[in-house]
């Protein structure tokens, strides 16, 4: 397999852009992301079943303008980024919860269907009454989906772990993805910011892979202003795929959901201020600190 540092001139880079890039190409960049991690000789994952497990997993993707294939693919560059550029696994994370992490970021939305877990709720589907009474409804289906994969015939890339705790750990990351999850972790986030980051501690363990999550999952928000606009526009388009959807259920959608009435400029700079700009960066290592991932 031809190593992705032969590919691309800034694969390391978190301005990587997977915008315009064909599935194809994007499949291919992911499998020479986990040899580039070293993550197939160090868990000796089968390479026909590392190709069979992401071409699953792209094919369980649906189609909505912002939350599909491509979004899959931006964050797992981003954890790629991350481990490529920064001591995390074997200094700050054990590998196999690094392993974790970078699989649970290429499978955290599967079958999202471009609506949020308010409108699952509010318009009783399917999924809320599976997943409503332990909250998250979307984040529970997608871990559910990524199980239904590693499940199916030459698709478990797991094979040569203990796949209860792997399997566990997979879910609080995937969970992690909902906002209300990080926002109420917050306080505990900025607290372990503040006094810096115990190797030994299995709570600053979760808290941190929960932090790089959800990092990765609003990454495409620190790339350059042509992808930034770019991702703006396809998030609000599936916003207001949904404001069209509940106002056809009689409801009155939010402002930032209503295309008649939605502000983007307004509500894009109020995400930043309130959302992306107060993340916390524990010191000493992110995303500040640079060094080699042991291999």
């Amino acid at each position: 397999m031809t190593s992705l540092k032969n590919k691309f001139m800034c694969h390391e880079k978190q301005s990587f852009s997977r915008l315009f890039r064909s599935h194809l190409l994007q499949t291919q960049t992911c499998l020479s992301m986990f040899e580039d991690l070293n993550l197939i000789n160090h868990w000796r994952i089968s390479r026909k079943t590392l190709s069979r497990f992401i071409l699953m997993v792209r094919r369980g993707y649906r189609d909505p303008a912002y939350h599909n294939w491509m979004h899959a693919f931006s964050v797992c560059h981003f954890i790629y980024v991350c481990g490529m550029n920064l001591p995390l696994a074997g200094d700050y994370l054990t590998d196999m919860e690094f392993f974790a992490l970078f699989v649970a970021s290429l499978c955290h939305d599967i079958d999202h269907r471009g609506t949020n877990n308010s409108f699952q709720l509010q318009s009783k589907s399917t999924l809320a009454a599976l997943y409503s009474s332990e909250g998250s409804v979307l984040e529970r289906h997608h871990f559910s989906q990524t199980i239904c994969i590693l499940n199916t015939k030459d698709c478990n890339v797991f094979e040569s772990l203990t796949e209860k705790v792997l399997l566990d750990r997979i879910r609080d990351i995937i969970l992690a993805t909902d906002l209300a999850h990080h926002l109420n972790i917050l306080s505990n986030l900025r607290e372990m910011a503040d006094i810096g980051y115990n190797r030994e501690s299995p709570k600053h363990h979760n808290l941190l892979l929960c932090l790089l999550m959800t990092a990765a999952d609003l990454s495409d928000q620190t790339k350059n202003w042509s992808n930034t606009v770019q991702v703006a526009k396809l998030i609000y388009e599936e916003f207001f795929r949904q404001g069209d959807l509940e106002k056809a259920l009689g409801h009155n959608p939010a402002d930032s959901m209503d295309r008649e009435r939605a502000c983007v400029p307004s509500l894009q700079i109020s995400f930043l201020d309130y959302i992306i700009s107060p993340f916390p960066a524990p010191r000493p290592f992110i995303f500040f600190q640079r060094g080699s991932r042991k291999t």
